[in-house]
């Protein structure tokens, strides 16, 4: 009895000690439980109005929708592309889905299948530039805002333009990685006013193509780290993933509650979410866990199966053609002067 009167008594003092915040922290699930309780409340409130609504005969309707995003959702959490960049070209190229509900769809399906995988990033400690999230989100708001109410490109120039700015990318990625082979960096360096303008002119014009296609901020600011600031790429995909699911949850408000013009594409995000929430964080997983060549190699794979299925499905004009021509000579400048600012960069720091 004294030992255990003993042990109660030096015990007590310490629990009393704790902050309100910490005690509550005995009482909350543990991290590693997260994940699967975050399943099981999606998963219940999904099939509750599934069945209430007695609207699981879509799955039929739509299974090249749930197709789709077993592959595209992966996709969505292991690269800088999004799930819209897989969802957009099969959508609109091969089932033949307006764009207009393509981008919707695939700004819908993100909202929870990137936000799931950043929650899973969140979990797992996996390491973000934090600083760029914030700064790209905030300017991604003003470019979403701007992309859907007043620059509206007429199709089918999106996707184009997506697509040749993809390989242009390809191209200077290819370049720095195994033709310059310079080294990966972890981080910025010192963030002064100039880094938090430039990201969010980032977020800006990211959020604006992003209204057109569903998909974007995620690719410019992954062109922005790796080839200005030369950071690794195991660390700007989670970042990017991030910030794109942050995104469509801005272009999925402002068409669910603003516009109200979702249509059909609820239909193909119920038989789509059940798929997401799970395929995506397991590509956050993944890519957190491989080296840096395998991501650079799963995406250089994607933007040559882009570049390919829309040369082979798009029908081009001479106007298209000129134009997207144009497109890639000033990225080229652009991605040239990001590649020379990062070499300056690096003959700096070696000098010193």
């Amino acid at each position: 009895m004294s030992q255990q009167h003993i042990t109660q008594t030096d015990t007590f003092p310490v629990l009393a000690s704790l902050s309100l915040g910490d005690r509550l922290q005995n009482y909350l699930p543990k991290r590693k439980h997260m994940y699967p309780l975050t399943l099981v409340i999606v998963y219940s409130i999904w099939f509750l109005y599934m069945a209430g609504n007695s609207l699981f005969y879509l799955f039929g309707e739509h299974l090249p929708v749930s197709a789709t995003m077993t592959l595209g959702s992966f996709i969505a959490g292991a690269t800088a592309e999004g799930g819209a960049a897989v969802a957009f070209p099969v959508f609109t190229k091969v089932l033949h889905i307006p764009p207009s509900d393509a981008r919707t769809f695939g700004l819908m399906i993100q909202a929870v299948g990137m936000t799931m995988a950043g929650w899973v990033i969140y979990l797992n400690r996996i390491p973000v530039l934090k600083s760029v999230i914030v700064i790209v989100t905030l300017g991604g708001v003003i470019g979403q805002v701007i992309g859907t109410f007043w620059l509206v490109l007429p199709n089918p120039y999106p996707r184009i333009l997506f697509t040749f700015i993809a390989a242009t990318f390809g191209i200077a990625l290819f370049v720095s990685r195994y033709v310059l082979k310079w080294q990966p960096q972890d981080s910025i360096g010192t963030w002064t006013n100039n880094h938090r303008l430039l990201f969010f002119i980032v977020g800006i014009f990211g959020g604006a193509f992003a209204a057109q296609t569903g998909s974007g901020i995620d690719m410019l600011t992954f062109i922005v780290l790796t080839l200005t600031f030369g950071i690794n790429e195991k660390l700007s995909t989670p970042t990017t993933v991030i910030i794109m699911g942050l995104n469509s949850v801005v272009g999925f408000a402002l068409h669910g509650f603003v516009l109200q013009d979702i249509g059909v594409a609820w239909d193909y995000w119920l038989v789509a979410v059940p798929i997401v929430i799970v395929g995506a964080p397991l590509g956050a997983v993944v890519a957190s866990r491989v080296k840096r060549d395998v991501i650079i190699i799963l995406l250089l794979s994607l933007i040559l199966l882009e570049v390919g299925t829309t040369i082979w499905l798009v029908p081009f004009t001479s106007q298209s053609i000129i134009i997207t021509l144009i497109a890639m000579l000033i990225c080229s400048i652009f991605f040239t002067t990001m590649l020379l600012y990062r070499r300056y960069q690096r003959h700096d720091t070696l000098s010193e």
